[in-house]
């Protein structure tokens, strides 16, 4: 058994204490820039972007006590040349945007700020209005044009946190046999409370952001899984599933 880890901003109080050595992980731990469903290996743990449940629900399981949760203001961010309420409809394009980006702007465009979508790709489209940032990018400042926080927008649509991030673990294994994994898990999560001025320096030296920007972002960040946050989760692969390539989800297994 090995834990997987997707390497970005809202996931780094569990990669800077790992590659700083704060802790003896348990088992193997990776952490990996992309990190998709399938990347997983048959008895992996990852803790990887929450959209990608919907590839993996059949045999997957959600570990509720940890997770990455924005409360309010969140990393994945619009960018647009002209005001959104003067975009009627263009091309959309992912740039760095994970699965959850993705359904992230499936579910604001049109719903928040009227823009429908014509198609979504990673690829570059000279007639994309719409661009999709992801991480620490999404915290920059625009060059020209204008920004918008999509987490702020699905609080605003649906009065509920954004799910950036999940646990999952295969179904056949029991809380006894994922003793190893979620100890690690729950000893970085930890080190990186601890030490939260540390992670934040770190994450400061490495991103070139503000550090108060990076102050404000944490502080509107949790990383364990509330009751609530599983009524969100559904919301989002559902409202966000339209058009897209992954399958409609009608439910999601949990470790209890």
């Amino acid at each position: 058994m090995r834990i997987l880890i997707h390497d970005t901003l809202i996931t780094s109080p569990f990669t800077i204490p790992l590659r700083e050595g704060w802790i003896a992980p348990d088992v193997p731990v990776e952490a990996r820039f992309t990190l998709t469903a399938g990347d997983l290996s048959d008895d992996d743990v990852a803790l990887l972007p929450a959209a990608e449940i919907a590839l993996l629900h059949e045999t997957h399981q959600v570990v509720p006590d940890f997770g990455a949760v924005s409360e309010r203001r969140g990393a994945i961010a619009m960018r647009v040349p002209v005001r959104p309420d003067e975009i009627r409809s263009t091309p959309v394009r992912l740039w760095n945007a994970t699965s959850s980006g993705e359904m992230l702007a499936r579910s604001t465009l049109h719903p928040f700020y009227g823009i429908t979508p014509t198609t979504f790709s990673s690829d570059e489209s000279p007639d994309a209005q719409v661009v999709i940032l992801e991480g620490t990018e999404a915290l920059q400042p625009p060059e020209a044009g204008f920004a918008e926080d999509l987490v702020r927008a699905w609080y605003i649509l649906t009065e509920q946190p954004f799910v950036s991030h999940i646990v999952v673990a295969p179904r056949i294994f029991n809380r006894e046999a994922l003793a190893h994994a979620l100890s690690t898990l729950s000893a970085l999560r930890a080190a990186g409370h601890e030490r939260r001025k540390d992670v934040r320096r770190a994450t400061a030296a490495e991103t070139e952001l503000d550090p108060n920007v990076i102050t404000e972002f944490f502080l509107a960040q949790r990383y364990q899984l509330e009751p609530d946050d599983r009524r969100s989760l559904l919301m989002l692969l559902q409202r966000g599933n339209r058009g897209s390539a992954l399958p409609y989800v009608w439910e999601i297994t949990y470790l209890e």
